[in-house]
């Protein structure tokens, strides 16, 4: 991925899996970017609900959804099932949709046939290319319908394939009871379980109060021997448009904060000291770190907002 085109206000700090936006008020932002070439995929979150039809003692319906990767569609998802009185009948799995202009097919496989029928010309079905692309469609999800010949078949078997064409494919697998007041239901997953994560509040990792400050005030100043801000934007490899530091109070401070968004999952002051000390700025860095007790240092992680 590439950015282009260089602002005073914004900064995009873009890596493999995520992108990093700094921006200067609170609000409602779009990041929007089309594929270079077919290689090019979305992670898509792939979940298959049931429940019994109001309208048949013998019917039960399964529905799969096929939603972007990211905790709040999941979320949206989760509570429009419970709305209905869907369970949730398998751990959500994740799938790699490539831009390869191909569509998504979704099929009932391995159904009792002893046991359930189901609605004829139901069992595959397909969503066009553009309609997950693009995700015009939010949740996108399709539905079998399913009926028992008896109600002594309680116990539902069956797999989801959820397919692109010359692409990949995952298998849900399906195993529940299909009467209504069965206990054990599987719980729904909240938003730590997707693969996109952010730490948020008490959770948060953040740099020290005391080391911050004392490296914003050494490295805001630039000295005789260049070592300033924009050497440490460059040891910490945040060295791209650098007119948006340069337009801030304390340039030093904003790249510390793009460091620490970049560091949220491993929370490594280790990197930070390396790079310091090969600055060498200042004095016993790794010291100034680890020399910290640890009642100095959990007093000093401030909660994001």
């Amino acid at each position: 991925m590439s950015v282009d085109e260089e602002s005073t206000s914004c900064y995009c700090l873009l890596e493999t899996q995520r992108c990093h936006m700094l921006l200067e008020h609170p609000g409602r932002y779009a990041l929007v970017g089309e594929p270079l070439n077919q290689e090019a995929a979305k992670r898509l979150r792939l979940a298959v609900f049931g429940s019994p039809d109001s309208n048949n003692s013998l019917g039960f319906t399964l529905r799969v959804y096929c939603v972007d990767d990211t905790p709040h569609v999941f979320q949206e998802v989760a509570a429009g099932e419970r709305s209905r009185g869907g369970r949730l009948l398998e751990e959500p799995k994740m799938m790699l949709f490539r831009g390869n202009t191909f569509s998504l097919q979704v099929s009932i496989q391995d159904v009792p046939q002893l046991l359930w029928s189901i609605k004829p010309f139901t069992t595959c079905q397909e969503f066009s290319f553009s309609q997950v692309w693009a995700s015009s469609q939010r949740p996108l999800q399709c539905a079998f319908s399913l009926e028992r010949y008896s109600h002594s078949s309680s116990q539902l078997s069956c797999k989801i394939s959820v397919r692109q064409v010359k692409g990949e494919e995952q298998i849900l697998q399906v195993y529940t009871s299909v009467v209504e007041n069965e206990k054990g239901v599987v719980p729904f997953f909240t938003q730590s379980d997707c693969t996109i994560t952010s730490q948020t509040g008490s959770r948060a990792f953040k740099i020290p109060l005391s080391i911050r400050q004392r490296i914003s005030a050494t490295f805001d100043t630039a000295n005789a021997k260049g070592k300033d801000w924009q050497l440490l934007a460059q040891k910490l490899h945040i060295d791209r448009n650098l007119c948006y530091f340069a337009c801030q109070e304390s340039p030093s401070s904003v790249i510390l904060s793009l460091w620490e968004a970049q560091h949220q999952d491993s929370g490594d002051l280790d990197s930070l000291a390396s790079a310091l000390e090969e600055i060498g700025k200042v004095q016993s860095p790794r010291t100034a770190i680890h020399g910290c007790s640890r009642e100095e240092r959990d007093s000093e992680f401030t909660p994001l907002g």
